[in-house]
């Protein structure tokens, strides 16, 4: 007897396949595209209210639940300083833990005026079962601007200080929106979608006007025609990095997710909508190419691979380091100068907070 199989269910059960390999039901790991570490400037330092300093937040995400009696931590050291924050799991979905904003506001004899490279460790520690490990480590570069008047001797130390993230420009991300459902769903209960379409992301660099205000859209395009668009008023930026400062610094960072509505990677209902409201990339598998405009102008472009088993093709890149996201990982090409001055080598030597990425090159 010859069984037929769904497509498009055995998609699904891919995608929970791979969840419980990259060990997310069998042990604690972190998603890598999810660690954000931002510094929030304190006014003062040692008692002297005109020297402004630092202290590190940190947001992740960990696969896997978390059994009784595990803890969460965050250490970081540099040259002449150490510091540890305990962490709360503050937000939680179908099969992960989710914390936000580590190390918020510490008391001010915690904060320091350095700049340069920072090594952090994510640890996890169970006493009931007498467990201590680290779950990733890694380093960031801080650097800083002078906010305001800069001849005036008095406020020579109003410096603003943050963490650079040239290294994230050159990659983008396209996914499924049950990806993203899996993601962001802050409950224990998948919701049964009926089709799905075509998401992505794509990092861009500038002024927090720019990046929260600048009109973005991007656009889908199959052999040389367009097929689906996102177009947005403004950025959508699900992760935002930016200075903590009074002006408008170009040291800002966004990842900007597009939503394309109307590209289905899989139907269970075909034929609810009219002939043509919809794309069926199911119905054309090959190569695709996503164009960005900010501002009215071209800024990134990305190439990816649509296989005919309903799934964006894998690439390697993110089971070769051990990303932990279920999001394919493709290089995006630069074009323009609205991202001002930035390291176009800072990739290969700083991605993902010091783990630079097997496989990966930048256009």
């Amino acid at each position: 007897m010859k069984i037929r199989t769904n497509p498009i269910l055995s998609g699904l059960i891919l995608l929970i396949v791979v969840c419980t390999s990259a060990g997310f039901a069998n042990g604690q790991t972190i998603d890598k595209s999810s660690v954000q570490v931002r510094l929030q400037v304190h006014k003062g330092f040692k008692g002297d209210p005109e020297t402004w300093s630092w202290t590190p937040v940190i947001n992740f995400r960990v696969n896997a639940p978390f059994p009784a009696g595990s803890a969460l931590s965050v250490e970081y050291t540099f040259p002449g300083k150490a510091w540890k924050f305990d962490c709360a799991s503050n937000y939680y979905g179908v099969g992960w833990v989710g914390i936000g904003d580590c190390g918020l506001n510490p008391p001010d004899d915690q904060s320091v005026t350095y700049i340069g490279p920072v090594d952090f460790k994510i640890n996890l520690r169970n006493e009931l079962e007498g467990k201590n490990a680290a779950l990733f480590s890694g380093k960031f570069k801080v650097e800083k601007f002078h906010e305001g008047v800069v001849d005036v001797p008095k406020f020579k130390n109003n410096n603003i200080f943050y963490v650079n993230y040239d290294w994230a420009l050159p990659m983008a991300y396209v996914y499924d929106e049950w990806v993203y459902n899996w993601e962001y769903r802050d409950k224990t209960i998948m919701p049964q979608l009926s089709r799905s379409h075509l998401m992505a992301a794509f990092w861009l660099k500038g002024t927090n006007k720019n990046l929260l205000y600048g009109k973005a859209a991007a656009y889908l395009y199959y052999q040389g025609k367009m097929v689906a668009e996102a177009v947005q008023e403004s950025s959508t930026c699900e992760v935002l990095n930016v200075p903590e400062s009074n002006q408008d610094s170009p040291n800002g960072y966004c990842r900007s997710v597009f939503s394309f509505q109307k590209a289905m990677l899989w139907d269970k209902e075909p034929g609810v909508m009219e002939a043509g409201f919809y794309y069926e990339m199911y119905k054309n598998p090959g190569e695709y190419e996503i164009k960005v405009l900010q501002n009215g102008k071209l800024v990134r472009t990305a190439k990816f691979a649509f296989g005919s088993d309903y799934k964006i093709a894998d690439n390697g890149i993110v089971k070769q380091n051990s990303l932990g996201t279920l999001r394919t990982l493709v290089p995006a090409q630069i074009i323009g100068d609205q991202d001002g001055q930035w390291d176009r080598n800072a990739y290969k030597t700083e991605a993902f907070f010091g783990n630079p990425l097997v496989g990966f090159v930048a256009p």
